[in-house]
């Protein structure tokens, strides 16, 4: 039996407590169970997925419900079965024909499932599910200034329709692109400490991009976006340079980032700078 977040009762949820906790040292409260699934990003549990059996949760797996609708994407992820089950193709089956029932529901055009662990790929490739593309984790080396920057405006209260505005031009039409709402941005302006940096980007004051800047023990990353009409005119690589430039006089360790592969400009114009590829972050499968 398959059931959301949204539709468990008490002990149900206990149980997909146990669940959760099973492989984890640091054990989480019913209370944080409950804000894991509960939440905008799962549209309040209806996209958080469990296979019960037994008395027991033998599968679970996520869908981003939060965008969909602007978007017409959702993204399937976290993926898990019970090691010991040893119906685990089938669980896995059932679980993404759910998800993707509950995708179509809210006029999903696309659907992608993403998976780094190795064991339930196999699992995966043998259901007839192939990697489509991957999200590539890269580090850069030659951290030396090379062309002209462009000009950083915070993120403010007062400017926050602005920076929604230039942020979904920027980015939902990207591959693996994101829609933020005027909520979203008042959380982000929640976030902004000496960790979270949140940026307009602006040339002959003029706001043509956004810049978000994350620092963790030392190792600075970034995500940019230009709006669609100053595209192709060469403000990409100024924009990349202004994300290695501001973290640069951050003096953080190392500068790193997240690429979608198939995004072939932007990952092309990051090997052309300088960074390296270091490792696979997760595969992605197109269901729809």
């Amino acid at each position: 039996m398959i059931k959301s977040y949204i539709k468990l009762d008490k002990v149900e949820k206990s149980l997909v407590c146990d669940f959760v906790n099973r492989n984890i040292e640091e054990k989480k409260t019913l209370n944080e169970v409950d804000e894991m699934f509960n939440n905008k990003v799962y549209d309040y549990g209806n996209g958080a997925l469990f296979y019960f059996r037994s008395g027991k949760v033998l599968g679970r797996i996520n869908i981003v419900l939060e965008v969909a609708q602007q978007l017409g994407t959702t993204y399937i992820h976290f993926l898990d079965i019970e090691d010991s089950s040893n119906e685990k193709e089938m669980i896995i089956k059932n679980l993404i024909e759910e998800a993707i029932t509950i995708a179509n529901l809210y006029n999903a055009k696309e659907i992608y499932l993403g998976e780094r662990n190795e064991d339930r790929l196999k699992l995966l490739e043998k259901l007839g599910f192939h990697i489509d593309y991957r999200a590539i984790r890269m580090y850069l080396e030659d951290r030396d200034k090379k062309i002209e920057c462009l000009d950083l405006i915070p993120l403010t209260q007062e400017n926050k329709q602005e920076y929604q505005r230039v942020y979904n031009d920027s980015f939902s039409d990207m591959p693996h692109g994101s829609y933020v709402d005027i909520d979203g941005v008042q959380e982000y302006l929640k976030k902004a400490d000496e960790e979270n940096y949140y940026f307009f980007v602006s040339y002959n004051s003029i706001n043509i991009g956004f810049m978000d800047c994350t620092i963790k023990n030392g190792e600075g990353s970034f995500d940019i976006g230009l709006c669609k009409p100053y595209r192709g005119r060469g403000f990409g690589r100024m924009l990349l340079e202004t994300a290695i430039e501001f973290l640069n006089k951050k003096e953080v360790n190392k500068i790193g980032l997240l690429v979608i592969e198939r995004n072939s400009v932007a990952y092309n114009m990051y090997k052309k700078r300088g960074f390296k590829v270091d490792s696979i972050f997760s595969n992605w499968i197109k269901l729809k």
